[in-house]
């Protein structure tokens, strides 16, 4: 599992030996350490003004729900403004996974013609909830946080686990009638799954490896198809 300051760590390094990226995407659920890197990174490159108040950094955040397209816009404009006093241009945008279908097609555009010395910094918990392009286009730096197993008593995946067949379709059915809210409830449920398996791994297990095989092939199904949305959230329960 790596620390934030491994990663802060490497960029420090790729820039001395002029192999900074030119886009980095920061995904996971250490929001904490998500900020520390970026924030680090940047004092670093800038000095010790922090970033959210210096003239060559522009951060987006979402609107209410989400990203949109004119906020893309608005980066975009921002950033192809000659630096005012530091070698780079810096935008951060925040909950990244955010963006809708427009932004992230706008900003795939931003990615395939960086201009000058620009500096792209995406933090996401949920990277898969972008385009496969616009990943293939960044570095993406993990960054997760595990708690110990006392504190994931409650959680839903062990709720849906002692639960009745009937039961699990009859949320199945629920979840499915909103897309969105279907997809990020699946990532959550792959997330305690993932640590789950981190815990039987402890002990020499890996039971929950094949149940994160079929989370991967249903939520690629989701973002890239049009399968039903509950028989692909009934797959994974039955699996459970």
């Amino acid at each position: 599992m790596s620390r934030p300051l491994d990663h802060l760590t490497y960029l420090k390094t790729a820039q001395a030996q002029g192999k900074l990226a030119h886009a980095y995407l920061l995904s996971g659920n250490d929001t904490a350490g998500k900020e520390q890197v970026i924030q680090g990174f940047v004092a670093f490159l800038l000095g010790p003004q922090k970033a959210k108040t210096h003239a060559d950094v522009a951060i987006l955040s979402p609107e209410k729900d989400e990203i949109v397209i004119g906020q893309i816009r608005k980066l975009k404009e921002q950033l192809s403004l000659s630096a005012w006093a530091s070698p780079y241009k810096i935008g951060i945008i925040r909950s990244a996974d955010r963006m809708n279908q427009e932004a992230q097609s706008a900003f795939l555009k931003l990615l395939e013609e960086p201009k000058g010395s620009t500096l792209l910094f995406l933090e996401a918990q949920h990277s898969s909830l972008l385009l496969d392009t616009i990943r293939s286009r960044t570095q993406e730096l993990r960054l997760y946080r595990f708690e110990e197993p006392h504190a994931q008593k409650t959680n839903l995946l062990s709720k849906l686990q002692k639960s009745s067949l009937q039961e699990r379709f009859a949320f199945a059915q629920r979840e499915s009638q909103d897309p969105k809210a279907l997809y990020e409830t699946l990532l959550d449920l792959q997330r305690e799954t993932r640590l789950e398996l981190l815990h039987q791994l402890r002990d020499g297990k890996a039971e929950s490896l094949r149940i994160l095989r079929v989370f991967q092939d249903v939520l690629s199904a989701l973002r890239q198809t049009q399968v039903n949305r509950r028989f692909a959230a009934e797959r994974i329960l039955l699996e459970l």
